[in-house]
């Protein structure tokens, strides 16, 4: 990266004073014996920031990703998925944990084993309200034991309850809601495991979405590398290469990269491996995350997938589930110095308010993350077409010696602009023996960037306001954003690898009021995925959109219901959902500071 691209960090700004919203949660239980670092002292009622209730909550487990103090393989740091939904329809925003295992090579090279590691398994908590968590794993038949990855959740047979997807090392798993707190594993029936070479090659993330708009879910799965062909090539020794003279594991380059597969939904509970034809031309790539959305606004969904030192690729969709990669055409496929990023989380949103979908990409250190603004509407020719304006907007600097992954546009002061928060961790444990030398350290704290508002839209370092939760660093990896107290901002878990989570209870000073809305589909799918629905407030001054969708920030998934700031107004001047088979309603005068539920064609119903 040029250095020219380099900011100074900028002039930290204090949020809006305000009152925090939250309970008392009291003494914490001491950490479990597989605990973490131990809990700090219970927030104060003037405490700001983020606070870590995860040990108060409980989640005082560890992920169990390959060794902790060194990595062999590269799959060994690229673990860490988590996603959030509610499995049992209490309107409490539940946490599926995806953890990883241990790999043992025999001595030939070949993969003995990917679940080397008894302790390792999957984990669903459920959400009992005051930040309290029930583990119900094992009551649920979900605790997959493979070398996990990453997932995503969809009600893929169109039931009414939330169906979960697991990405592996090897054949995924697809688990059906059975709608009574039990899930299926149904990955044979539904034929997703993962394609012809899913032994060999790990998937990261997911996304299930409507592809050829017949009502049903269809799934995306993308891949990064084939691991075990380089295990058996290198006879075991996948510590073969060199990171600023520190002996670390080989890769990404050097390894063959992976397809991504398409599976369209046969809407009779199975699925059709469809990649090559609804994917044409498709070129292997070290995938990462994928995320859907209408980026040229012409009714279908697209997929913007995230890819580690390749091109990102930019499928757009013909309207019928085929797809042409136009990364290079839409200027998305590498930075504005034509330079191929590491690009890890990503997530799409409409930052500056004109109606049009950007966004947004995380990246390895010495390199900044990327901010895309979706220009198509403003060249005569009315192309797909994207601007990078990383450093215009401010956010070319304050990232730079971190390794980032989960991320998301949200609004957590609720001023009306949507902030930016990013989770951090760097991928080689040896750098902690250099650590001073090298300035950066293997667990890194989050950052949190505040949205100005216009007529600039630039971001603002405000990572200092972070509180307590922010002191405490992991080495940090999927980011899943949620409003788990349903209290009315958007709080984050952050999977960690080989070390306990944290669960940051957004306690920022309020700039304002929310609204929040839940959207059931009936004449598509029940997710109502790629329903674009608009907030004004204000006579005009805030005019939101935001598109449904699950999948986003790092090889996860957020709360399915849609949040909104509207700063200091009370009511919510009109609220417009388009919904994907047509139908447009809108509704007038709502009050703030409540979430509703909206079945299409029905009225909203106040919930909270």
């Amino acid at each position: 990266m040029s250095t020219h691209r380099l900011l100074s960090l900028l002039t930290v700004i204090l949020l809006a004073a305000a009152p925090a919203c939250g309970d008392d949660p009291g003494t914490p239980p001491p950490a479990g014996p597989n605990g973490g670092v131990a809990p700090s002292l219970a927030p104060g009622p003037d405490e700001k920031g983020f606070f870590d209730r995860a040990p108060f909550a409980g989640l005082t487990f560890r992920n169990h990703t390959g060794k902790e103090t060194e990595k062999d393989y590269i799959v060994e740091a690229k673990s860490g998925g988590a996603v959030v939904f509610d499995y049992d329809g209490d309107g409490d925003i539940d946490i599926y944990v995806v953890d990883g295992n241990r790999c043992r090579v025999g001595p030939g090279g070949e993969v003995i084993s990917r679940t080397d590691n008894p302790d390792a398994h999957n984990r669903l908590l459920r959400n009992d309200g005051n930040w309290k968590f029930t583990d119900v794993t094992e009551e649920s038949g979900t605790g997959d034991r493979s070398f996990g990855i990453g997932g995503a959740v969809g009600d893929y047979d169109n039931d009414g309850d939330a169906d979960l997807y697991v990405c592996n090392w090897g054949a995924n798993r697809l688990y059906r809601n059975e709608g009574d707190g039990t899930f299926t594993d149904v990955t044979e029936q539904a034929r997703v495991g993962g394609g012809p070479d899913r032994d060999d090659y790990f998937s990261t993330g997911a996304t299930f979405f409507d592809a050829d708009d017949d009502g049903d879910l269809d799934l995306y799965a993308a891949n990064y590398n084939h691991m075990a062909e380089f295990i058996a090539r290198t006879k075991g020794k996948g510590r073969v290469a060199m990171w600023r003279d520190i002996p670390v594991y080989a890769g990404p380059y050097g390894i063959r990269p992976a397809k991504d597969r398409f599976f369209r939904n046969n809407g009779d509970g199975s699925f059709t491996d469809e990649t090559d034809t609804a994917l044409p031309g498709q070129v292997a790539r070290y995938g990462f995350t994928p995320v859907v959305s209408d980026f040229d606004r012409d009714g279908d969904l697209d997929v913007y997938v995230a890819n580690d030192l390749c091109d990102n690729a930019m499928w757009i969709n013909d309207g019928k589930g085929v797809f042409t990669d136009r990364g290079l055409a839409t200027g998305t496929a590498m930075n504005a110095d034509s330079t191929k990023q590491a690009s890890m989380g990503n997530d799409s949103a409409d930052y500056d308010q004109d109606g049009w979908p950007d966004i947004f990409l995380t990246h390895f250190a010495h390199d900044t993350n990327t901010l895309y603004r979706n220009t198509t509407h403003e060249n005569s020719a009315g192309q797909l077409m994207f601007e990078e304006v990383t450093q215009r907007a401010g956010l070319a600097s304050g990232d730079y010696l971190k390794v980032c992954w989960g991320t998301k546009f949200q609004d957590f002061d609720l001023d009306g602009h949507l902030d930016l928060f990013i989770s951090a961790g760097h991928v080689y444990p040896e750098i902690d023996r250099f650590r001073e030398a090298m300035g950066m350290s293997y667990a890194q704290p989050p950052t949190l960037w505040r949205n100005t508002g216009p007529p600039r839209w630039r971001f603002e370092d405000v990572s200092d306001r972070g509180g307590s939760g922010f002191a405490n660093p992991r080495c940090g990896r999927s980011a899943c954003f949620a409003d788990f107290d349903n209290d009315g901002d958007v709080d984050v878990y952050i999977a960690a690898l080989n070390d306990a989570p944290l669960l940051l209870e957004n306690r920022l000073p309020r700039a304002g009021n929310f609204v929040t809305i839940a959207l059931s589909g009936k004449s598509r799918d029940r997710d109502a995925i790629g329903a674009r629905v608009t907030v004004e407030a204000g006579g005009g001054l805030i005019r939101q959109v935001q598109e449904m969708r699950l999948t986003a920030s790092f090889i996860g998934s957020n709360d399915p219901r849609l949040h909104w700031g509207v700063g200091q107004n009370g009511k919510i001047d009109r609220l417009t959902i388009e919904w994907r088979g047509g139908a447009k309603q809108v509704f007038e005068g709502l009050p703030a500071n409540h979430c509703y539920r909206v079945e299409e064609g029905g009225e909203p119903v106040r919930v909270w």
